[in-house]
């Protein structure tokens, strides 16, 4: 038996004995006692087995009582929850015991994920440097495989472990971001190895694909190394 059984109350079925019977002994529905012992057919329960007697601990959270025709699917959209966390929330295994009348816990929700605007110069590296998480995780978590698709006016989620964004510091003298003009002949390649950095790196903090030969005049801005 597990430990949220042993520290409940629990009757011992003798021979003889239903669950309606045993439900009004100890003052609970039957809906409930065959829920809390996992039983799919209330008119057959065995002599000699172990069941639960008495409520779970109050739940902190919500609660909802389960109404016929009810799944853990509809349920879990109504208050929208994962399913699987659903079940698992309230020690079910086989969706197929869901009883009408039994009354199931509901997960607390989760917080909900930044949701952040691009704007015009945004690009993954710079909006990833915001929150405190990677391009590449920013990437990987919206479904982007090409940085060169992010938009101006796309919504994007932040991934959860982002922190709250940091302020940009004002520029000081000699300090703040590096923007660097092309001239003629310049390269993704030869520019990226200029400043010390990868090739891609300077590529996604752009947030573009301009051809390999840039034009002249043309501002890069360069992540820092």
């Amino acid at each position: 038996m597990d430990q949220a059984k042993t520290e409940r109350k629990t009757h011992t079925v003798q021979p003889g004995e239903t669950l309606s019977g045993i439900a009004a002994t100890y003052g609970v529905k039957v809906a409930d006692l065959a829920t809390w012992n996992q039983i799919a057919d209330p008119a057959k329960i065995r002599a000699g087995a172990e069941l639960v007697v008495s409520a779970p601990a109050k739940p902190t959270g919500k609660t909802y009582t389960v109404a016929p025709g009810d799944t853990f699917s509809a349920i879990a959209k109504k208050f929208g929850v994962d399913v699987a966390e659903l079940m698992a929330f309230n020690g079910y295994e086989d969706p197929t015991k869901l009883l009408a009348g039994s009354e199931i816990k509901i997960p607390a929700d989760k917080p909900k994920l930044k949701k952040y605007q691009v704007v015009a110069g945004d690009t993954f590296f710079s909006i990833g440097k915001k929150f405190g998480v990677t391009a590449e995780e920013l990437m990987t978590h919206n479904g982007y495989q090409d940085p060169t698709k992010l938009l101006a006016g796309t919504t994007i989620e932040i991934p959860a472990k982002a922190d709250k964004p940091k302020p940009k510091p004002k520029p000081q003298p000699g300090t703040g971001e590096t923007v660097y003009t092309t001239v003629a002949g310049d390269t993704w390649a030869n520019v990226a190895k200029k400043f010390r950095v990868t090739e891609e790196e300077l590529r996604i903090y752009n947030g573009h694909r301009a051809p390999d030969k840039l034009p002249a005049g043309f501002k890069l801005y360069i992540p820092p190394s």
